[in-house]
Parts: structure tokens; C-alpha cells; sequence
């Protein structure tokens, strides 16, 4: 198996740091530029780094079912009601379980049969119900998103427009106040 690609003797980053005037090293040599920008990789066998799967050498150990069920509170089960699109799924899951499973077991089924209809009635509604539930929410966050959008632009182009009716106003604002200059100095400059 290949090496572990993440050593602890990496090599430093090349190059002054940003705001320094001189170019990095590779730019100075350019027969070097080959074996900066074209060295292969140093295992072709390893994951990305931060992929989770980089075992090797006993650093970290690969997550477990006991792990997980660590994580599990009794407080979630509490405010499970709480979650979007939960509450209605699961009453729309137990409407419709009891509604098959009555119907299953007034038209003659063995009750044992009515209650797996029941059941899975109510697991098949709760889920479609809720994975509909989200994507009405995605598309509704969509409209919303977008719709803020278009305010933003109507308002920055409302702004827009105002600010250039400001710059008008007071360019002819200017312009009046120039041309009265102009006038005051000639009159000031007249013979009786």
C-alpha cells in the first residue's frame, strides 16, 4: 500500500509573502518551472486530505455504529415535533395509515395484514409527505431569495435614478448660479 501522503516534513510554500517585491524562486530559475508546475503526485494511491479515509499510521480511527448512537439524545426525540415538515408528515403518515388499514380490514383482510398496510401506509405517506414538504420549502426559499433580489435591483436603480436627478438639479443649480455671476460682474463693470 502507499505511504501516507500527509507527512509532517512538507515542504514550505515558494515564494516571498504577499506584498513583498521580489519574485518567487520559481520565476527567478526557469529551467525549475517544469518541476514546479508538472511534478507527479507524490502517491497516486492516496486520498484527498480531509476525505475522511486517511487512516494509515493510527492517527485517526474510522467512525463507529456505537459512535453515532453516542450522539443520540432523549431531547431530540422531544423536540422532534419541531423540525420543518415533521409535524404535518407524520399526521398526514397516521391519517392515511388509519385509513388504509380500516379500509383493509373492513373488506374482510385478517387484522394482522390491515395493521402492515396500516404501517406501511404510514411510512410511505410521512415519508412522500415530507420529502414534498422540503422541496415546496426549497422552492419557496428560491422565490424569496429571488424576489429579494429583484427588490435590491429595483432599489438600486429607484437610488440610481434619484441620484442622477440630484446631479441634474445641481448642475443647472451651478450652471444658474454661474451664468448670475457672469451677469453681476458685467453689470458691475457698466457705465451709468
Amino acid at each position: 500500500m502507499a505511504g501516507d501522503t500527509r507527512d509532517s516534513n512538507q515542504s514550505t510554500p515558494r515564494g516571498p509573502p504577499p506584498g513583498a517585491v521580489e519574485p518567487p524562486d520559481h520565476v527567478k530559475t526557469p529551467n525549475k518551472i517544469y518541476e514546479v508546475f508538472h511534478s507527479p503526485p507524490q502517491s497516486a494511491n492516496a486520498l484527498p486530505e480531509g476525505s475522511g479515509q486517511n487512516t494509515a499510521g493510527g492517527r485517526e480511527r474510522p467512525p463507529a455504529i456505537t459512535d453515532a448512537v453516542k450522539t443520540i439524545k432523549l431531547e431530540d426525540f422531544k423536540k422532534v415535533h419541531m423540525y420543518p415538515c415533521v409535524r404535518e408528515s407524520l399526521l398526514m403518515g397516521i391519517g392515511g395509515g388509519f385509513g388504509i388499514g380500516g379500509i383493509r380490514a373492513l373488506w374482510g383482510a385478517p387484522i394482522p395484514k390491515a395493521a402492515n398496510w396500516a404501517v406501511g401506509t404510514f411510512v410511505f405517506a410521512s415519508f412522500a409527505n415530507y420529502e414534498f414538504c422540503l422541496y415546496r420549502r426549497r422552492l419557496e426559499k428560491a422565490h424569496m431569495k429571488r424576489a429579494v433580489e429583484i427588490i435590491d435591483r429595483k432599489k438600486a436603480e429607484k437610488e440610481a435614478a434619484a441620484q442622477a436627478r440630484r446631479d441634474e438639479r445641481r448642475k443647472a443649480k451651478e450652471e444658474a448660479d454661474r451664468k448670475a455671476e457672469e451677469e453681476a460682474k458685467k453689470k458691475s463693470w457698466k457705465f451709468w
